[in-house]
């Protein structure tokens, strides 16, 4: 099953601040988020919505932005 995590939990991950990853779903580069891609996840019956980051997009990521 593909793991999903909160921006504090992927920030805890990476060694980042969780403003660090909020930042990233908003600045572009090229066109496109800086950060991993996100997931809306919306509640029945109310307007709330939680972001979550797949681990497989995590991870795509993170070989994308950093080759080894």
């Amino acid at each position: 099953m593909n793991e999903l995590l909160t921006s504090d939990q992927l920030a805890e991950e990476l060694g980042v601040k969780p403003q660090t990853v909020r930042l990233w779903r908003t600045k572009s580069r090229k066109g496109r988020p800086s950060g991993p891609k996100w997931t809306v996840i919306r509640q029945p019956n109310t307007h709330s919505r939680n972001i979550r980051y797949h681990r497989s997009d995590i991870e795509e990521w993170q070989n994308t932005n950093n080759p080894n």
